[in-house]
């Protein structure tokens, strides 16, 4: 290993981390208390709440919300004063999201190391960039803005309205061949995490049970949306949902309905919905069922047989499992640097050429965050791709107290992003990191808006926030 382009990989990569944190920082000269914070402009605010409910329907659309949230908060860092002192909970959250950051710029010194090395293109990471720029974003806005009871049911009321627009797209693939505004898989893995989002609001005892159902017919979308896709690497998220939502959540919107008789009349709509939904949507049924019936099929050629053709490579689980087990050799050889991306995309049009396996030819990516990050630039590359899941997984963990809710949703989030990883290489698409942070954002937006706990709160100790 050349000692030297470690040495500057090292540099780039602590003035990468001196540069953020300074950006992160915030400069402004004066502060408030936090009791005298506002919300958004309203335009802002409205623009905001379009883009979020039009999200699934454009990558354009998605895009958008990415650059404005970091345009925004760049405009703040310099225009817009900070709590001098913020109550324990609300210094709380603003401590998370800079741990959040730490883990993004971890990540990023980690990936500084195998690009230098190798000289891959910059521009190739647009996902770890994407990601650390928003993740610097959130402290600067969580400083500086609160939202209002009113404008957490209209966020609210967006990702319900985004969750029909998710259903719209599908219904038109699975009815009219009408293809998703990005890759499938990761298009999906992104509504699963809007549904981790928007999930948790069932449990929140500050909601109307109006505003409950609303929540409850917003996930479901979401889920049927996923259905219809018949993306199988979303399909790994989906028990989050399930469990999560039946099992820890299910019984605060049923006790939220109350007398009896109105609990029949639910327990009806919910049977009914269930009986309905397949009646007017079968391939809600019907793809999964197709689509989880034909990876084993698949699977079940690649490891039944001693020798292994081309036709059973040349299968969307076939082209995995052959990439996967050709990638073993080569990790092995280079565990610590891996070989660079140039070499990642000779292997893998060496390996389709020696299989005669067309799919394997038409591959730049290996289909595994893990596998592509261990190929690209060995354990830094592997280390790059864990940091970001540690991160969700520890900031999950440490919300658990005084955010429950906002806990389950970066947890869901965290659990979809691990799974997702295993079969696919999500970090190659652009919509990918763009709904992965905005729905970070989205939680973390939720917990803010806590009034209840603002007013119980009033007279607690007040915290110095950092200069």
């Amino acid at each position: 290993m050349n000692i030297r382009y470690l040495r500057d990989a090292h540099r780039m990569g602590v003035r990468c981390c001196d540069l953020i944190l300074l950006w992160s920082r915030p400069v402004v000269r004066e502060q408030v208390d936090s009791a005298a914070l506002g919300t958004a402009p309203r335009w802002i605010w409205a623009l905001f709440l379009a883009l979020v409910a039009f999200a699934p329907g454009s990558t354009k659309v998605a895009g958008s919300i990415w650059i404005f949230t970091v345009s925004f908060a760049v405009w703040c860092l310099f225009f817009v004063p900070k709590a001098s002192a913020l109550r324990t909970d609300e210094a709380a959250l603003l401590s998370l999201s800079k741990l959040w950051l730490r883990f993004c710029i971890v990540a990023m010194a980690f990936k500084a190391v195998g690009m230098t090395y190798w000289g891959d293109p910059w521009w190739t990471r647009h996902f770890d960039f994407r990601i650390l720029l928003a993740a610097a974003a959130m402290p600067t806005l969580l400083a500086r803005f609160r939202i209002s009871a009113e404008q957490k049911s209209q966020l609210i009321s967006a990702l319900v309205i985004a969750s029909g627009v998710a259903l719209i797209v599908a219904y038109r693939l699975a009815y009219h061949d009408v293809e998703t505004p990005s890759n499938r898989i990761n298009w999906s893995g992104g509504l699963v995490m809007l549904t981790c989002a928007i999930l948790p609001m069932l449990k929140d005892d500050l909601l109307a049970g109006r505003q409950k159902w609303a929540v409850g017919v917003g996930a479901v979308a979401y889920v049927l949306a996923v259905l219809l896709i018949g993306a199988r690497g979303a399909y790994l998220a989906l028990p989050w949902v399930f469990f999560g939502g039946v099992v820890l959540l299910g019984g605060s919107m049923w006790r939220s309905i109350g007398a009896t008789r109105s609990r029949r009349y639910a327990a009806l709509v919910l049977v009914g919905m269930l009986a309905i939904v397949p009646i007017f949507l079968p391939k809600v049924l019907e793809v999964p069922v197709e689509r989880v019936t034909q990876g084993v099929s698949e699977l079940q050629a690649m490891v039944s047989r001693e020798a292994v053709d081309s036709s059973a490579i040349d299968t969307s689980v076939g082209t995995r499992l052959y990439m996967w087990q050709r990638s073993k050799n080569m990790i092995a050889e280079s565990p610590w640097i891996g070989f660079g991306r140039e070499q990642r995309i000779a292997f893998i049009q060496t390996w389709g050429a020696e299989a005669n396996a067309h799919i394997v030819l038409d591959q730049t990516h290996l289909h595994s965050e893990y596998v592509n990050g261990m190929i690209d630039h060995g354990i830094f590359g592997l280390l790059s791709t864990l940091s970001y899941m540690v991160g969700a997984v520890v900031l999950a963990w440490k919300l658990r107290r005084l955010f429950p809710l906002a806990a389950f949703s970066v947890g869901g989030i965290a659990y979809t992003h691990i799974v997702m990883s295993f079969t696919d290489t999500n970090s190659q698409t652009n919509n990918y990191s763009v709904m992965l942070t905005v729905s970070l954002l989205i939680v973390f937006l939720l917990s803010l808006s806590d009034p209840a706990r603002r007013m119980e709160s009033q007279n607690e100790r007040l915290v110095p926030s950092a200069k």
